[in-house]
């Protein structure tokens, strides 16, 4: 008896919590989150894997055409290049991205030419920004 009425009330908490609608924006006001600050990073290398050092790269939002590279101090640049890492996006835009993805393109240059030219698809949620889809290890030849 007890279980068939556990059954009944579970069926119908099963039912009421799928019957959401997915593209309602999400409410995050409730939310708990890590307190962890999400940053995409590409690796840059050659094919004796050694660290590329790019003249510099933009982040370049595909609808909107606008360049959303972090501008960073001379010192965190440096060593972003001496590790062949460079940002492409972080959760500083979390807010803009959420409940929806967005098309990036990452270009790359040396000596003001262009040698990488990557798209990548992000989006976020409550909390993070993320990776959908996109090479974040690119190898030069």
């Amino acid at each position: 008896m007890y279980a068939k009425l556990f059954l009944v009330f579970l069926s119908l908490f099963l039912v009421a919590c799928n019957d959401k609608n997915d593209t309602e924006l999400q409410d995050c006001s409730m939310t708990a989150c890590t307190l962890n600050f999400v940053i995409i990073t590409v690796s840059v290398k050659d094919t004796s894997d050694n660290v590329v050092v790019l003249g510099g790269y933009e982040i370049i939002e595909e609808v909107t055409g606008e360049d959303i590279s972090v501008d960073f101090n001379n010192e965190e640049y440096q060593y972003f290049k001496e590790q062949g890492i460079y940002p492409v996006l972080s959760d500083a835009y979390r807010t803009r991205y959420q409940n929806s993805t967005a098309t990036l393109t990452f270009k790359g240059y040396v000596a003001n030419e262009e040698v990488i030219n990557e798209a990548y698809e992000v989006g976020a949620d409550c909390c993070h920004i993320s990776l959908i889809s996109g090479n974040t290890e690119i190898v030069l030849e």
